[in-house]
């Protein structure tokens, strides 16, 4: 059975935002050698150990620098081709999460970039096989806005070509968890929210598709002004959201990451539903 929300109070904790990636990456550990080699393909002449020193031509800044962050391997144009998606951050501006990600493949003389691809995050992101045979990739990442911190699971499509792709660009969202208490920031509803997504796990099904199941914990709780006032000051202590257990519960089924029809509601952000609890300031 869910987690249901008559239950919600049975298990309670306080806790806040800063948490380590929830998604098992599949990123590569590779030589220097040949991360290099990508390197000197993506910025030729100013390749860096972990990155290159200025930013590289198909970016839209130039004054700063470009920082490698995972490597890919799969197969992500068909099912039989050898690619590589190399992803970075910098030199992107923050409409794009700063990032952006080349996508490689395997011809007889090496490896040939096919396209960047500007907004493709992939710090952390798990491998799913397509009907076609071709990797997916089930994602997350976090941002933040306005003292709002959006921490959300995304599908990308490496393998897509990004001339051909919507205006929504790489990232499909199916889930996000706002949390504000960071920045000690009232939403819209007049609440105070903590989130943080704890875990997730990809279990393959007896139909073929995968199994996806996301715990988190949330709270919100109307917090006084004054009360606010104190926390961004941090007078006597941070402020504390109590949280409970939320399970979402989603299914691959080859091409698209569907929700299970008994998810909890989300609320009117779109994203994770908080339940009610309670506030208090540390002593």
């Amino acid at each position: 059975m869910r987690p249901a929300i008559a239950a919600f109070v049975l298990l309670t904790s306080f806790c806040c935002a800063d948490q380590p990636a929830a998604i098992p990456s599949d990123a590569a550990a590779v030589s220097p050698a040949e991360k290099r080699g990508f390197l000197d393909a993506i910025c030729p002449g100013h390749a860096t150990a972990n990155g290159c020193a200025v930013c590289p031509a198909e970016m839209p800044q130039s004054a700063q620098t470009w920082d490698l962050r995972s490597i890919i391997f799969g197969h992500f144009l068909s099912a039989q081709s050898d690619d590589a998606l190399v992803a970075g951050t910098g030199c992107e501006d923050h409409a794009h999460l700063m990032s952006g990600a080349y996508l490689f493949t395997r011809k007889e003389s090496g490896w040939h970039k096919s396209w960047y691809e500007p907004g493709a995050n992939a710090d952390d992101c798990k491998k799913l096989t397509a009907a076609d045979g071709r990797d997916l990739l089930a994602c997350e990442a976090s941002d933040m806005h306005q003292g709002i911190v959006d921490e959300f699971l995304y599908t990308m499509d490496p393998g897509e070509d990004p001339a051909r792709q919507s205006d929504d660009g790489p990232l499909r969202l199916f889930l996000d968890v706002l949390d504000s208490l960071g920045s000690c920031a009232q939403l819209p509803d007049g609440t105070v929210r903590a989130g943080a997504i704890k875990s997730v796990s990809f279990t393959p099904d007896a139909s073929g598709g995968v199994r996806i199941v996301i715990d988190t914990r949330l709270g919100k709780a109307a917090v006084p002004d004054q009360v606010l006032e104190k926390c961004d000051s941090g007078e006597k202590g941070p402020l504390e959201i109590e949280t409970v257990p939320v399970r979402y519960e989603f299914r691959f089924d080859g091409r698209n990451i569907v929700p299970d029809p008994s998810n909890p509601l989300k609320d009117e952000f779109g994203g994770a539903a908080a339940p009610a609890t309670t506030y208090r300031l540390a002593p």
